[in-house]
């Protein structure tokens, strides 16, 4: 037998020697699933993972695909160039991106908090305000507050109070306006 007819498989690194074939089939199947949750992504989010540009062209030819057999097979395609490509690294980077979405999620429910704890305890909220951030911030944050608290049921005016909050949560996070008082 010569060398050649015993040439490795580009997937058989001697890492995955100790892989089954059910072990390989299904990470197999769960990059093709990775490749589809990349794809259904949105644009915005796909620029900020460090993907191979065979793989963002691969995203957008799956687009023009209408049959589903060719997007089987195409996704099929998609998980092959993530195989050879750091999937282990892309896959990180599409976690981190989603705890981000969770972090805001739960900073956004404080700021509600805060707007919530505005009405009943304005002045216990400002002073803690007042000793944490520069007063510039401040000023116009009591201009929206008080517009607010005149027509309450004006989302323009929630949505202004709202921004107002995270531009302060963003320098520092705001804790939780409940332990405050």
């Amino acid at each position: 037998m010569s060398s050649k007819d015993h040439q490795q498989h580009p997937y058989d690194a001697p890492e995955d020697e100790v892989l089954s074939k059910t072990q390989k089939k299904q990470m197999v199947h769960d990059l093709q699933k990775l490749a589809k949750t990349i794809t259904a992504m949105p644009k915005s989010k796909i620029k900020q993972i460090d993907l191979p540009d065979s793989f963002v062209d691969a995203i957008e030819e799956s687009k023009r695909i209408t049959s589903h057999i060719a997007r089987k097979r195409h996704f099929q395609y998609m998980g092959k160039i993530l195989l050879k490509s750091d999937h282990e690294a892309i896959q990180a980077q599409i976690n981190n991106l989603e705890n981000l979405d969770g972090h805001y999620q739960v900073r956004d429910a404080v700021i509600n908090l805060w707007i919530e704890q505005f009405t009943t305890d304005e002045k216990a909220l400002f002073n803690y305000l007042y000793q944490h951030f520069e007063h510039e911030f401040l000023g116009q944050l009591r201009q929206n507050l008080r517009n607010h608290s005149k027509k309450p049921e004006d989302a323009a005016l929630r949505k202004k109070l709202f921004q107002a909050l995270r531009h302060l949560d963003q320098k520092t996070e705001l804790p939780n306006p409940q332990t405050l008082i």
